[in-house]
């Protein structure tokens, strides 16, 4: 038996590299989930490659109806053969409908085949007579020598006691929230055969290009630490000062203070510093937009833009309310790989809090990104905010201040003349810094400390 690519790419990787051939995949689920999308990309993909396909509908639309629907995606291929069934009919008399296609089968011999649904199949049996249909037709499959897809309208908690879950090798479950702003997709795997796929409730999207999926859990929670003496200069002097000379190689670094204590100021100060020294950087932005990026940093002399169109930085937006974690994970990853980063800056993290509503989950991903900068030997720096009426240089946001290597916190206050504002380094991990806090300005050149003597 050989592995075979679906032709979707992040399928791929949650099935453990594709589907066995010959093997059957039950892709059930609630009605608009993308079931039929699914399967017609896999299709199509193959006969792409040049295979030879069968697409079996259970409808009551005609042949060129069904191939004028399909063809509004990107992923069309004129090269399929597409037959249909009539669903009442199939009700009452599924095996006529299975020596039919099986006369079809014999005739083209395709390599994949996709039956489109398979749930209204004997649907008028009493539940026994329609079991032996489906070990009926199981028997047949097993003479195609091809991969089949089957289709299912089924809640969840009905998958399980289907006959068709028991004739398969794959169950792949599809379903999807719908929120305020956003329709929220998610697949996870409920069987799978032979394969070491990947568990999990991953994500997907579904545009006019096909479905995309975006794997869970893409980095090990087994990850490997590179001990080094290296520092990572801020590009503010003092600081790097306090800090023992700028952050250590490969270390999570967070901001904390309430707003307009100057913590984006900082996090643009460390990439535009590395951009100076060769060291490519990545800004993830959850609140501003590039443009407001651009525009605050030329207030300080800094042209982001330019930067970006020579490829020392790369900005990635995303509103947290569109937020998919799996997607993000994956468009950081990819941008690092491009440009081979070696610092990030993520602000802020109160951006994940529309996305990861769950504390625990939100923690753990935060947890995942700091894993997989480390695996690449990147310098992290994270902002979040802590509001005035809290304590920050106490109790700056607890999700994630213990698996940070570096705590710095910002605060402000209204004296009788001016806002004063200062900074304290409450925790750094393997390397001495100064316990006391120091007073600074952000003027025209950006983030300025005072006299640490001050």
């Amino acid at each position: 038996m050989d592995i075979v690519s679906t032709g979707i790419e992040g399928l791929d990787e949650i099935l453990g590299g594709g589907v066995l051939s010959p093997s059957t995949t039950f892709i059930v689920g609630t009605p608009g989930t993308g079931r039929t999308t699914l399967g017609m990309q896999s299709l199509c993909a193959a006969a792409k490659k040049g295979e030879k396909v069968l697409y079996v509908a259970v409808s009551t639309k005609p042949e060129t109806l069904m191939k004028q629907i399909i063809s509004r995606f990107s992923f069309f291929e004129e090269n399929i053969n597409i037959r249909t069934f009539n669903v009442s009919s199939v009700e009452r008399d599924p095996l006529t409908m299975l020596v039919e296609l099986g006369n079809i089968v014999n005739l083209l011999k395709p390599k994949r085949i996709l039956i489109d649904s398979v749930t209204p199949l004997g649907f008028g049996f009493p539940e026994a007579e329609r079991r032996r249909f489906m070990y009926s037709l199981n028997s047949a499959i097993n003479e195609w020598n091809a991969i089949v897809y089957f289709t299912g309208t089924l809640e969840l908690d009905n998958v399980k006691s289907n006959v068709v879950s028991d004739i398969v090798d794959n169950i792949i479950y599809l379903s999807q929230n719908f929120g305020t702003h956003i329709t929220k997709r998610y697949i996870r795997l409920m069987k799978v055969s032979g394969m070491p796929s990947i568990q999990g409730k991953h994500t997907f999207e579904i545009t006019t290009d096909g479905i995309s999926v975006y794997p869970k859990d893409i980095v090990p929670a087994n990850y490997s630490v590179h001990p080094s003496n290296e520092r990572r200069s801020i590009g503010i002097p003092l600081l790097d000062e306090m800090m023992g000379g700028g952050m250590i190689k490969g270390t999570a670094n967070l901001l904390a203070g309430s707003t307009g204590t100057g913590k984006t100021v900082i996090g643009l100060h460390f990439i535009v510093e590395g951009a100076k020294k060769g060291e490519k950087g990545v800004i993830l932005s959850l609140e501003e937009i590039p443009e407001q990026l651009y525009l605050r940093a030329s207030n300080f002399g800094w042209d982001l833009k330019e930067m970006e169109k020579k490829g020392t930085i790369k900005i990635i937006h995303t509103l947290p309310a569109l937020l998919d974690p799996n997607k993000q994970m994956i468009q950081i990853r990819r941008s690092i790989q491009e440009i081979g980063a070696q610092r990030v800056f993520v602000d802020t993290l109160e951006g994940f809090d529309y996305a990861i509503v769950n504390p625990v989950e939100r923690k753990e991903y935060i947890s995942s990104l700091i894993r997989m900068f480390q695996n690449h030997e990147i310098t992290s720096l994270f902002t979040c905010l802590c509001p005035e009426s809290t304590e920050c240089s106490k109790n700056p946001d607890t999700q994630i201040s213990t698996i940070v290597d570096t705590i710095i916190t910002l605060k402000q206050d209204l004296t009788s003349d001016n806002l004063q504002k200062s900074l304290s380094i409450i925790k750094m991990r393997g390397s001495n810094h100064v316990k006391s806090h120091a007073f600074y300005d952000i003027g025209s050149n950006g983030f300025a400390i005072k006299d640490l003597n001050s």
